[in-house]
C-alpha cells in the first residue's frame, strides 16, 4: 500500500488550466400535470486550486454554480411513496432534478468523466433500520420521466465543454 502511495504522490502535481473561468447556458422546458416550466441559467465555473487528495495524490479543484443563485433544480419530490428502483419498497422521500453538472466536465478537465456531464437525475431517500437514512440515485431517460413520473422534456439543450490545455 505505501508504494501506491509513494508512487502516486510521486507522479506530480496536475497542470493549472490555461482557461481558469467559463459560463456555460442551458435551457429546460418540460411539462407536468399540464403546466408547461421552462428554465434558463448559466453554470459558471472557476478554477480554485491544486490540492492534495487525501495523501492519493494531486487534483485541480473547481467551483460551479447557478449565475442566478439557484442552488438545486427540483423538477419534482414526494414523500412516502413506492420506488421506482424497487418497487416493493416505500421511501421516505423521492426527488427528480435537474444535474446541471460538474465544472470539471465544463472546462474540459482530462481528469473529470462523461458522468458528470448535465443530466436529470432520480434520488430516493429511505430507511433500513431507525436512525439509518440512505439514498439511491440514478440518471433516468426521457422515457423514464415520462413512464415513471408523467414529465414530458419540451426541450433540452446545454453547452459542450471547452477544450482547455493545461500548462
Amino acid at each position: 500500500m505505501a508504494i501506491i502511495i509513494v508512487s502516486l504522490n510521486g507522479c506530480g502535481k496536475p497542470l493549472p488550466p490555461t482557461i481558469k473561468h467559463g459560463e456555460f447556458p442551458f435551457h429546460l422546458k418540460y411539462e407536468l400535470n399540464g403546466k408547461v416550466y421552462d428554465i434558463n441559467d448559466i453554470v459558471v465555473c472557476d478554477f480554485r486550486e491544486i490540492s492534495s487528495n487525501s495523501g492519493l495524490g494531486y487534483i485541480r479543484k473547481w467551483d460551479d454554480f447557478l449565475k442566478s443563485g439557484t442552488n438545486r433544480i427540483s423538477i419534482l419530490s414526494d414523500e412516502n411513496v413506492h420506488s421506482v428502483l424497487k418497487p416493493n419498497r416505500v421511501n421516505s422521500r423521492v426527488e427528480v432534478f435537474y444535474n446541471y453538472g460538474l465544472a470539471r466536465y465544463f472546462m474540459g478537465d482530462p481528469d473529470g468523466s462523461f458522468s458528470e456531464k448535465p443530466q436529470i437525475k432520480y434520488i430516493e431517500e429511505y430507511s433500513i433500520k431507525p436512525n439509518e437514512t440512505h439514498f439511491d440515485s440514478t440518471p433516468l431517460t426521457e422515457e423514464q420521466l415520462e413512464k415513471y413520473f408523467g414529465i414530458k422534456i419540451i426541450e433540452w439543450n446545454y453547452s459542450k465543454p471547452i477544450k482547455n490545455t493545461f500548462k
